[in-house]
């Protein structure tokens, strides 16, 4: 009986060490995708979006509902660098503002459309 144990509590402990050793060398980590660091962000300069602010309504071009902005983040030189959007599910967006233009007060993203 007390070698049955010892044999089962010897598999488990070779069994975590095996998986502690795949997450460090990647295993189902090396999967995910990284961010790129260094990777240049589009934007786009602040007068080409006039209007933008948090609390504006976000669409796609073909009027289906996205969110509403919740943050623009720019850069020192003023220039818009992403828009970040609350989904009416809950979920943060990140928009490129490549992507936007405003009018009457609407956001209009060309990201997420069908016919982007």
């Amino acid at each position: 009986m007390s070698r049955k144990v010892w044999l089962a509590a010897a598999s488990i402990v070779s069994l975590s060490s095996v998986d502690a050793a795949f997450a460090q060398d990647g295993g189902i980590w090396a999967s995910r995708p990284h961010p790129r660091r260094g990777a240049q962000e589009e934007s786009v300069p602040a007068s080409s979006l006039p209007g933008l602010v948090p609390g504006l309504t976000v669409q796609t071009t073909d009027g289906k509902p996205v969110g509403v902005v919740t943050k623009v983040v720019s850069g020192s030189d003023g220039s818009i660098h992403k828009v970040m959007v609350v989904s009416r599910a809950g979920n943060m967006i990140k928009l490129s503002p490549t992507t936007l233009t405003v009018q009457g007060g609407i956001v209009i993203t060309t990201q997420g459309s069908s016919g982007s």
